[in-house]
């Protein structure tokens, strides 16, 4: 029990015996003797936490780590997406009629094709990480506001340039279907 509740406990029982006209045992224990809060003094921090704080709030280093970090799931994410695939590229086709492969020359394909399966997802999800986190940066610094209005903007801008060489349609798209995205995934964080 809490002391907040011993101490509910004690009030109630001497409210309850003194209605009552009897008085309570001298033998029953005393109510415990509150603790006094200790108060910690708050500390500053050093040059050293002010530097990396500062250091981490740059938009480059965030972008980088996004870049890097999206580069890994693309990463595992295409080795998992090429393990699905048979050795031959695709889900559904079907290997040419002749002469026989060996096993080797089978596994030699398949290790290929995960190689570039893998680092074509890295790339394109090390750069859609690292474009979203520094427009999202950029922007929240630019309105001086943490929001949910920065990842739309962020959003539709990375989906903007990530569509930039379809053309301006494309682009739109980008921009709709990319904003769209962020402000649902933000809000599903949030919850």
């Amino acid at each position: 029990m809490s002391n907040v509740d011993e101490d509910r406990l004690a009030s109630s029982a001497s409210a309850s015996t003194s209605e009552s006209g009897v008085q309570p045992s001298s033998a029953g224990a005393a109510p415990p003797a509150r603790k006094k809060k200790e108060w910690q003094p708050i500390s500053m921090p050093t040059q050293q936490e002010l530097a990396a704080q500062e250091f981490m709030n740059n938009c480059f280093v965030k972008s980088a780590m996004s870049g890097a970090m999206g580069g890994l799931a693309g990463f595992a994410f295409g080795l998992f997406s090429a393990s699905m695939e048979n050795a031959h590229g695709g889900l559904d086709t079907v290997p040419e009629i002749g002469q026989e492969k060996t096993t080797r020359v089978i596994l030699r394909e398949m290790f290929q094709n995960m190689k570039s399966k893998s680092l074509s997802y890295a790339k394109g999800f090390a750069l859609m990480g690292a474009l979203y986190s520094f427009n999202e940066c950029v922007i929240e610094k630019w309105r001086a506001k943490h929001d949910k209005i920065n990842p739309a903007l962020a959003g539709c801008a990375t989906g903007a340039m990530m569509a930039h060489n379809a053309g301006p349609t494309a682009m739109c798209w980008g921009c709709a279907s990319f904003a769209a995205f962020s402000t649902a995934i933000e809000y599903w964080m949030e919850s």
